[in-house]
């Protein structure tokens, strides 16, 4: 009995897994915030979003340096947010950025173990973006809506 809940469930993740609906997961489905200070947008859209989180730009509109925190191993949230941003595992996206910085496109990311410690950062540092769970300690002023 336990072997064929199990064989039926392999089969239900395949299924999903490639499916499309699985592909428009965004971070609305989640209670996720993006936050960000002096970055000089206060709306955009998810692709644009994740392209400043990739390090595809470098620079805000303002022309104030990107600076990406991101949630550490020791992050309760880690692997969700890695999905959400990177669609990798949390290691996959350090590997990814160890890449990034290697071949001097960008400077590394920040990391932190707790999402206070990544308000507390944002909060310190012009330019920082980030996401974290949706809670009332997140001031209105950092908050970055997104577009549809």
């Amino acid at each position: 009995m336990v072997y064929r809940f199990r064989f039926a469930l392999i089969i239900v993740l395949f299924f999903f897994k490639g499916n499309e609906l699985n592909s428009q997961i965004t971070l609305d489905d989640f209670s996720i915030v993006v936050i960000g200070n002096n970055t000089g947008a206060n709306k955009m859209n998810e692709q644009t979003l994740k392209g400043y989180f990739k390090g595809k730009y470098n620079k805000w509109t303002n022309n104030k340096t990107v600076i990406v925190a991101l949630a550490s191993s020791r992050h309760p949230k880690v692997e969700l947010y890695s999905d959400l941003l990177y669609n990798k595992s949390f290691y996959a996206v350090k590997k990814y950025w160890y890449s990034l910085v290697f071949q001097g496109r960008n400077d590394p990311p920040y990391f932190f173990s707790t999402d206070q410690e990544i308000i507390e950062f944002v909060k310190l540092n012009p330019g920082a973006i980030a996401i974290v769970e949706k809670n009332s300690a997140i001031p209105e002023n950092l908050k970055i809506q997104l577009n549809e």
